[in-house]
């Protein structure tokens, strides 16, 4: 059985909520019409503002890529005063850029090369906050030849012991190794021997093997 339709009032005819949504709508842009164009126009220009920002910064990263490769290349062919003068623009320019992390390398390297040990200490730091692991690793191992460079042989063995523990394939291993190194020459005997315990644990073949076995061999002459 069909229910009859609803008769609508006259009142609802003439107060139609559509309608009157509409017509609140309406009154209210009326009325605040000039806050709603300046909110409209602030975002706007952040928008704006924020392409902007993002083309900048990628025009700045291709910059320093560019940058870092041609000076990179230079620092292969040969370290120079004109070479290193051109690395340490490139790093005072886009020093907080990730993409320079070479220049950086070869610019502590040339300073480690020369005896300024506290320049380059301070590069291979800032190497390893890298988000890139292999970059870090770099950074830590040259640390750790600084320190040793410094007879600093504690703090070497705790920087190889880092790297060993990162999953590196055979720079892991070697770091391995050279921590031992790093704790017989600070008389840490100790720790040497467990770490030849380690190394010959893992069964080494080849080059390696023969490298483990030297280095058991100078253990057990302490």
């Amino acid at each position: 059985m069909l229910t009859p339709k609803k008769k609508l009032t006259k009142k609802e005819l003439k107060h139609d909520p559509l309608l009157d949504s509409l017509e609140k709508g309406k009154e209210y842009y009326e009325q605040n019409q000039k806050q709603i164009i300046t909110a409209l126009v602030v975002v706007l220009v952040i928008i704006l503002l924020g392409w902007g920002w993002l083309n900048n910064r990628q025009s700045t990263n291709n910059e320093a890529m560019l940058a870092n490769t041609k000076a990179t290349l230079a620092a292969v062919n040969g370290m120079n005063d004109n070479v290193q003068t051109e690395l340490e623009r490139v790093v005072e320019e886009y020093g907080n850029n990730d993409n320079i992390a070479q220049s950086k390398y070869q610019l502590g390297v040339a300073k480690m090369q020369a005896g300024d040990l506290a320049g380059a200490r301070e590069l291979f730091s800032g190497l390893t906050n890298s988000s890139d692991e292999l970059v870090k690793i770099s950074g830590k191992l040259k640390l750790a030849l600084l320190a040793e460079k410094e007879s600093n042989y504690g703090d070497a063995a705790a920087l190889y012991r880092q790297v060993s523990q990162l999953k590196a394939g055979l720079v892991s291993k070697y770091a391995t190794l050279q921590a031992g190194y790093a704790f017989l020459a600070a008389g840490n005997i100790e720790q040497a021997t467990d770490i030849v315990a380690e190394l010959e644990a893992a069964k080494p073949v080849g080059k390696f093997k023969e490298s483990v076995e030297y280095l058991a061999g100078k253990v057990m002459e302490k």
